[in-house]
Parts: structure tokens; sequence; C-alpha cells
């Protein structure tokens, strides 16, 4: 069989345009990672999300979600973004706080926040400031979540602040300011990979540990830590970047989509977090025999005031003091009921 000299122009210009798009990287698969459990319904969001992107791009943007921290640490990942070997991530505050320390106002500083409204009103206001920070370091926001709160998990009964300096507490390794804070506030903090948390509950390296009660069901840390304190250490936030390079590939149309699906993607999110984490507890004391210490006003004083001890030493370390003027003076207006 032969072909005419048009056809083979022809056939040649369609095998250097996908050979073209495949190296520019606009017909490959958008790869994201993280450490939200497989099949979670973080996981099944993410996942859907994917689908909304392809739909809302022509297929363009399809997405491939390694779960379960499949990939790494949240530093790795970032890392791997950075290279090219992941475009975007679904990261907790802690993680983000490795992109600009600017985030950490919102998941690394203890009893700042009551409750949800309070927390809701701060991100509402201080998305844009971030996000532009963020950016500048090569990647965008394209939505944030919260999730419940932080809940602190032990081997044995802890109800006081100075319980809790007898004990070896975990905290995330990479992350020396948090871990020289928690020195400072009396503590002795265990810097280790966020993965070998539930081995090293085991071994006994460690046995404190602030986690999400979503993950701690999941992980099954109760049978190592089976003691929780029942009051909310901190809130329990992340966002879904992806680094600038890949997002500019896309036309503002595309762009749009994509955010669109982002942050309804978010909403999904921060819903079922905040009530898988109350089931979470639940299941754990009703059929895992977790014992819940609750707290007396008395007690919840004794955190409060070890915490504002702390704030001292948080401002322009743990949070650029800009911000953290930014934000209490956001929280003071809320609780007069001003904005």
């Amino acid at each position: 069989m032969t072909f005419s000299t048009p056809f083979k122009r022809s056939f040649l210009l369609v095998s250097l345009l996908a050979i073209f798009s495949t190296l520019s990287g606009l017909g490959a698969p958008l790869r994201l990672a993280t450490l939200a459990p497989k099949d979670t319904s973080f996981d099944k969001t993410l996942r859907k999300m994917g689908q909304d992107w392809k739909a809302g791009t022509n297929g363009k943007a399809s997405l491939i979600v390694y779960a379960g921290g499949s990939q790494g640490s949240e530093s790795e990942l970032i890392k791997k973004m950075r290279i090219n070997r992941l475009h975007a991530a679904l990261l907790t505050g802690i993680g983000l706080s490795e992109i600009d320390e600017s985030v950490a106002i919102f998941q690394k500083v203890p009893l700042l926040y009551r409750d949800f409204g309070e927390l809701e009103h701060v991100m509402e206001k201080m998305a844009p400031v971030l996000e532009e920070r963020i950016l500048s370091k090569g990647f965008v926001v394209l939505c944030w979540i919260d999730s419940g709160w932080v809940h602190i998990f032990s081997k044995k009964p802890i109800l006081t602040p100075e319980d809790m300096r007898e004990s070896k507490l975990f905290t995330w390794a990479g992350d020396p300011k948090q871990t020289d804070l928690l020195k400072r506030m009396g503590f002795r903090p265990i810097a280790i990979d966020s993965t070998e948390i539930v081995s090293s509950l085991s071994t006994g390296l460690i046995d404190t540990v602030p986690m999400p009660p979503f993950y701690a069901l999941a992980s099954q840390t109760y049978s190592t830590a089976p003691y929780m304190l029942d009051f909310n250490y901190a809130p329990i936030t992340g966002a879904i970047v992806i680094t600038k390079a890949i997002w500019n590939r896309f036309s503002p149309e595309e762009q749009n989509a994509m955010k669109a699906a982002a942050v309804e993607a978010g909403k999904e999110m921060t819903a079922s977090g905040r009530k898988e984490s109350d089931e979470s507890i639940r299941v754990m004391v009703d059929s895992w025999n977790l014992k819940s210490q609750e707290m007396n006003d008395d007690l919840i004083s004794k955190w409060q005031s070890v915490s504002t001890e702390a704030y001292g030493y948080i401002r322009d370390n743990t949070v650029p003091g800009e911000i953290w003027d930014r934000v209490t003076q956001i929280l003071t207006n809320y609780r007069a009921g001003t904005n």
C-alpha cells in the first residue's frame, strides 16, 4: 500500500503535534498526591474532582491521585512538585507552612481558635494574603479546607500540661522551629516522619501524639495510644495546591473550570472531614475502648495559659509577625462583634 504526499505530510504533522503535546505535558495526566488514606472520603472527592477537571478542559486535565502517603511525607511531596515529578497535592497546614511559614497561623498555634466560626472568619479574611505569598513560592492555591480538630492521643492518661511534659511527644521531622517551640513550652518533642507515627508508638520512641481522630481510627492508633484529651487543640487545615508552571499551561477558561471544581471539592472535604472526625471519636470510644479524657474549665484554663505564654515566641518565629498581628486583630474584632 502506498500513500500520497499530502497524506504523508498530514500524518507527519499529527505525529509531531502528538510528540509536542506529550513533551509539553499537556497530554500527560496530572499527578496529585496526599497523605489522606486510600478510599476515604477525601480520596474519593479528589478523584471526582479529577473527573470534573477532565470534563471542564475537554480531556486536557486528566488526573492521577496517589493517596495514603504512597509518594512520601508532605516534605517529599513538595520537593517532588518542585522538580515536576508531581504536579499537585492536598497538603495539611503543616505541609503548607513548609512552602510559606505564614500558613502556620492555621495549624501550628495551640488553642488560638475557639470554634469553627472563628477559624472560618480568619481563613476568609487571610486567604488572599496567604495565597499571594504561596504564589510567590511557585504554587497556586485552588481551595482551602478544614476537617475538625487535632486531639492529643497518649499511651498513659494525660490531663494537664504537666502530665504531657513527662511524655515523649511527637513532632514533625524537618520542622526545627516547632521542635524548639515545644521545648520552650517545657515539653520533650521527638521529631520523626509522620509516616512513622504508628511504628514509633509501638516501639515506645514516642508515647503522645497530636493527631486528627479520623487518622487515629484509620491507623488504629487507639490500640497503642488509648487515651484522648477531649478538647480542641488546633484545627486541621489544608489546601489543594498546584505548581504555577503547570497551572499556567491552561487557558483562563480552563483554569476557571478547574478552580470551581476544586472549590467544590474543598467544601465536600470540609463537610465530610468534620463529620468523620466526630464519628471517628464515637466509634473509637464505643467499639475500641478509647478513653476520652473530658476537660473542665479549670483544666482548659491551664492549657490556655501554657499556650498563651508561648504566643510571644510564636510571633516572628513560627509565624511571621505581620501575619500574627493581622490574625490576632481579626480575632479580637470578631470576638467583640465587629469586623
